[in-house]
């Protein structure tokens, strides 16, 4: 067994080593390697899945539906059914313990969704729906509704980075292949539709999304964040209704 000296050396260096990573992916999109690294990528992203959105076309149905706040509704939906899965799947000795562990999760989403919307939301970063007109608008090929496919503030792709952290979380703290599988799909299922609707970069994504998941998921492995959810939950069960209990 290593001592609390050889793990929290470890801990240290993973946190240096994950920070390093997201700092490296922050430069490289605000500053002139940019233009080195991603600026080629990301128009070409965006022009190859843009070219789908056509008259009449089923690809647009299906970009402009994926872009709806209903699909962002069925997606939050899907999540929570994750959540209630691993809960229910669960023995019931070991529920709080996994409750404690979506709680995490949930803090580090609720964290970097602040962090994104108070700070680096303030930030002027034209999504391509922006910079590269002409290009072919979602909403002039449907009726009903209209969806983003432009914003002066794109990075970080929110849905994007959310839903990262979300699948790197599970995989982090849950010995559960299909559902890891299942949130990594559902994560790049997310990210899509934004790339070709015009509303992110595909930057935004790999590097929000990915910035993210460097800075804030190692805490749930070398802090005692679930530990301490866990004793808030267990000593809120311990004071419950009998009748409660029983389920």
């Amino acid at each position: 067994m290593s001592s609390p000296a050889s793990r929290l050396s470890r801990s240290i260096l993973l946190l240096i080593v994950c920070n390093a990573l997201a700092a490296f992916l922050l430069v490289s999109n605000f500053t002139g390697l940019y233009d080195i690294l991603w600026s080629g990528l990301d128009t070409k992203i965006f022009r190859s899945l843009n070219a789908t959105v056509t008259p009449d076309g089923m690809m647009t149905q299906f970009w402009a539906w994926t872009n709806s706040k209903t699909f962002d509704q069925g997606t939050f939906v899907l999540m929570l059914l994750i959540c209630i899965y691993l809960v229910l799947s669960a023995k019931r000795e070991d529920r709080i313990e996994v409750m404690a562990k979506l709680g995490a999760i949930t803090f580090l989403i609720l964290l970097a969704l602040l962090i994104s919307k108070r700070i680096i939301g303030e930030f002027y970063h034209p999504s391509p729906g922006l910079a590269l007109r002409p290009y072919n608008d979602i909403n002039d090929f449907i009726t009903g509704y209209t969806v983003k496919t432009s914003t002066d503030n794109s990075f970080p792709g929110d849905h994007a980075m959310t839903s990262a952290l979300f699948a790197g979380g599970v995989i982090l703290l849950f010995n559960r292949p299909y559902i890891a599988i299942l949130s990594v799909l559902l994560m790049i299922f997310v990210s899509l539709p934004r790339l070709a609707g015009g509303g992110h970069w595909f930057t935004d994504v790999i590097i929000g999304g990915g910035a993210a998941c460097l800075i804030l998921l190692p805490w749930l492995k070398i802090s005692p964040l679930v530990q301490w959810i866990d004793r808030v939950l267990n000593w809120a069960w311990d004071r419950a209704p009998a009748s409660l209990k029983r389920f």
